[in-house]
């Protein structure tokens, strides 16, 4: 198409209004790509900026020789929307994509799980942290200090005549003991 070259070799010479006139060729195929995939709170602006995004990197690096730009540009949109929709179904943002508003739920019958106000330890904190302190080693107490901030590392490391891999190595004790301890 003669028209698709002149309008790219404008866009990588620096001409913005060449742009929009080669999105607008391509318009059909951005309209089948859209109906093909569902990004979850991605409207029409959304996937015409990201369309248009692509169009702009296309036509600056498409090469003349190599294949029609129709066919680089679709390969390029595709690419951009499966990494769009692999960002967003990725498992850390699994909740936030299977979310649905507490209208909706209790419409679907769905009853929201009620927990009380207050969570109530059967002992007592002051007990727990008692009893995790009382298992602890003295190098283990010193580095808990450390944490605290009662004491800076170096004083300790002076004071008691370790290496810092030593208290490295009771810092993950005390962690270990601590957690079984006030977790049990």
């Amino acid at each position: 198409m003669r028209q698709e070259a002149i309008l790219i070799r404008k866009i990588k010479a620096g001409d913005q209004d060449a742009l929009p006139e080669l999105y607008n060729l391509y318009r059909p195929l951005i309209n089948h790509v859209k109906q093909q995939y569902y990004v979850r709170y991605y409207d029409e602006q959304d996937w015409n900026q990201e369309a248009l995004i692509v169009c702009h990197e296309a036509a600056l690096k498409y090469q003349e020789g190599k294949g029609t730009f129709g066919s680089y540009y679709k390969v390029r949109l595709l690419n951009r929307i499966r990494s769009v929709l692999r960002y967003h179904m990725a498992y850390r943002r699994r909740a936030s994509t299977q979310a649905i508003s507490l209208e909706t739920a209790i419409t679907n019958g769905l009853k929201p799980v009620r927990r009380p106000a207050v969570l109530v330890s059967c002992v007592p904190l002051s007990e727990s942290v008692e009893e995790a302190i009382s298992n602890l080693s003295l190098l283990e107490i010193w580095t808990l200090l450390i944490i605290l901030g009662v004491y800076r590392q170096e004083e300790v490391i002076n004071y008691l005549k370790v290496s810092q891999l030593t208290l490295v190595r009771a810092r993950s004790r005390l962690i270990r003991k601590m957690r079984a301890s006030l977790l049990k």
